[in-house]
């Protein structure tokens, strides 16, 4: 709908895990960057935690398809409300696995021989948990148990945990530390900061196809990330409706009194104090100004507001630590 007004090619801010979208932040490539290390040294199980909405799901679709182009096996499971014997189901139809039988002790014994048999052509398993918070006792414990399937020298099975925060302390109950113990590594997303609000809207746009200077203004990125909270979930969802409200009144930018406007449709309200921000009513008489004399809050050529003064992305991406630069000889 507002896509032509601001000359973009596709939706910027769908809520779908779009891998091609993934806006990697010095968090975000190093999270994934230690998934990556994780599965190439193998140490049976990696946790990757992070609160609703930071974008654990997106990385771990990236990671899938950094495996997927190296031919490794991948099962990412998404429903953590499987049973036992629908859990064992999935991991014989995603590992390619052929085996009728019910018993549970005959699937995992054709279970190991395939992922031997798959090892030896040079093709490793990794198994990502999605939404792991929310397995239940007796499936962790079936988690804990398929890290018995390996070699003298290496797991035959690399497991990803993902989940938010209650994850980690599911783990550091006193049941759970036999399957603590086996954590290799844990990696961690957390809400963005503002300048990466400002590189993450950026970036989406930019993916979208936007030339342009981003249409937000830095008074509307400060908005975004006191009514978002930093979670990427939250900014999309708000920064979509913000480009709808701004293409109803035709207007090129995107002013806070516009951001304002889509947080009370969302009914939301400030996770995080803001920047010094314009008081609402002197937005709205200046909006209106603009609106008369026809330009509807246009940035002037020479006015840096629609941008926000931030390290480029391809920098960005050169300035991080080994494991980011080992990370890149894999794409």
């Amino acid at each position: 709908m507002y896509q032509e007004f601001y000359k973009l090619n596709t939706h910027p801010f769908r809520l779908s895990p779009d891998p091609s979208f993934v806006c990697m932040t010095e968090q975000h490539r190093e999270a994934l960057s230690g998934l990556v290390y994780s599965v190439c040294t193998r140490p049976g199980l990696s946790v990757l935690l992070g609160e609703a909405g930071t974008g654990k799901t997106t990385i771990l679709y990236t990671l899938v398809g950094l495996l997927e182009r190296r031919h490794y096996l991948t099962a990412m499971c998404t429903n953590p409300t499987l049973s036992r014997d629908e859990f064992y189901e999935f991991l014989l139809l995603k590992f390619g696995v052929n085996c009728t039988s019910p018993s549970k002790t005959r699937q995992l014994i054709a279970l190991e021989d395939a992922l031997k048999r798959r090892r030896g052509q040079g093709h490793l398993a990794v198994l990502i948990m999605d939404e792991a918070q929310r397995l239940p006792a007796d499936l962790l414990e079936e988690v804990r148990l398929l890290l018995n399937i390996e070699t003298p020298q290496e797991k035959l099975v690399e497991i990803v945990l993902a989940g938010q925060p209650e994850l980690g302390n599911t783990l550091r109950r006193p049941e759970m530390r036999q399957l603590k113990q086996r954590v290799g590594s844990v990696c961690t997303l957390r809400p963005l900061n503002l300048e990466e609000v400002g590189e993450y809207i950026d970036h989406r746009l930019k993916q979208a196809g936007r030339t342009e200077p981003s249409m937000f203004s830095e008074a509307s990125l400060e908005l975004l990330y006191a009514y978002s909270g930093g979670i990427p979930r939250l900014i999309n969802t708000l920064a979509d409706t913000a480009l709808r409200a701004g293409f109803a009144l035709q207007s090129p930018s995107i002013t806070p009194f516009i951001v304002h406007e889509a947080s009370n449709e969302l009914e939301l309200t400030r996770l995080t104090p803001p920047e010094q921000v314009p008081a609402q009513n002197e937005v709205v008489a200046c909006l209106d100004a603009k609106l008369r004399e026809g330009v509807a809050g246009e940035v002037s050529p020479g006015n840096n507001a629609g941008t926000v003064p931030l390290e480029s992305y391809a920098s960005r991406q050169k300035s991080l630590g080994f494991f980011s630069q080992w990370l890149g000889r894999w794409k």
